[in-house]
Protein backbone atom coordinates (compact mmCIF):
# COMPACT_ATOMS: atom_id res chain seq x y z
CA UNK A 1 0.00 0.00 0.00
CA UNK A 2 1.32 3.59 -1.03
CA UNK A 3 0.92 6.25 1.66
CA UNK A 4 -0.89 9.40 -0.80
CA UNK A 5 -1.65 13.03 0.49
CA UNK A 6 -4.13 15.07 -1.36
CA UNK A 7 -5.80 18.29 -1.06
CA UNK A 8 -9.41 18.72 -1.74
CA UNK A 9 -11.28 22.51 -2.06
CA UNK A 10 -14.65 23.35 -1.27
CA UNK A 11 -15.26 20.79 2.05
CA UNK A 12 -17.26 22.91 4.39
CA UNK A 13 -18.60 20.72 6.87
CA UNK A 14 -18.60 16.95 8.47
CA UNK A 15 -21.19 15.95 5.94
CA UNK A 16 -18.18 16.90 3.17
CA UNK A 17 -15.72 15.07 5.32
CA UNK A 18 -17.40 11.68 5.24
CA UNK A 19 -18.62 12.24 1.66
CA UNK A 20 -15.08 12.65 0.64
CA UNK A 21 -14.12 9.38 2.85
CA UNK A 22 -17.02 7.34 1.10
CA UNK A 23 -15.73 8.26 -2.05
CA UNK A 24 -12.02 7.14 -1.76
CA UNK A 25 -13.36 3.95 0.06
CA UNK A 26 -15.54 3.57 -2.43
CA UNK A 27 -13.22 1.95 -5.09
CA UNK A 28 -12.17 -1.06 -2.60
CA UNK A 29 -8.75 -0.21 -3.02
CA UNK A 30 -8.30 2.29 -0.21
CA UNK A 31 -7.91 2.53 3.59
CA UNK A 32 -6.90 4.70 6.77
CA UNK A 33 -8.59 7.34 5.02
CA UNK A 34 -8.10 10.68 6.96
CA UNK A 35 -9.68 14.33 5.78
CA UNK A 36 -8.84 17.18 7.80
CA UNK A 37 -11.66 20.06 7.47
CA UNK A 38 -9.96 22.61 8.16
CA UNK A 39 -6.77 22.47 6.03
CA UNK A 40 -8.66 20.29 3.00
CA UNK A 41 -5.55 17.62 3.23
CA UNK A 42 -7.00 13.99 3.19
CA UNK A 43 -4.27 11.25 3.47
CA UNK A 44 -5.02 7.55 2.50
CA UNK A 45 -3.03 4.60 1.56
CA UNK A 46 -4.28 2.75 -1.84
CA UNK A 47 -3.35 -0.48 -3.88
CA UNK A 48 -1.02 -0.02 -6.79
CA UNK A 49 -3.88 -0.51 -8.76
CA UNK A 50 -5.69 2.11 -7.75
CA UNK A 51 -4.87 5.31 -9.90
CA UNK A 52 -5.12 9.13 -8.52
CA UNK A 53 -7.15 10.18 -11.72
CA UNK A 54 -9.77 7.46 -10.19
CA UNK A 55 -9.88 8.78 -6.82
CA UNK A 56 -10.14 12.45 -8.26
CA UNK A 57 -12.91 11.20 -10.64
CA UNK A 58 -14.84 10.15 -7.45
CA UNK A 59 -14.40 12.77 -5.31
CA UNK A 60 -15.01 15.43 -7.98
CA UNK A 61 -18.34 13.89 -8.62
CA UNK A 62 -19.27 15.06 -5.82
CA UNK A 63 -18.42 18.94 -6.43
CA UNK A 64 -15.39 19.18 -4.57
CA UNK A 65 -12.28 20.12 -6.47
CA UNK A 66 -9.01 18.03 -5.81
CA UNK A 67 -5.58 18.95 -6.29
CA UNK A 68 -2.38 16.62 -6.31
Amino acid sequence: MEKIEIKVLGMTCEHCVKRVEKAILSTGKARNVKVDLTTGKVTFEKDESLSLEEIKNNIEMFGYKVEF
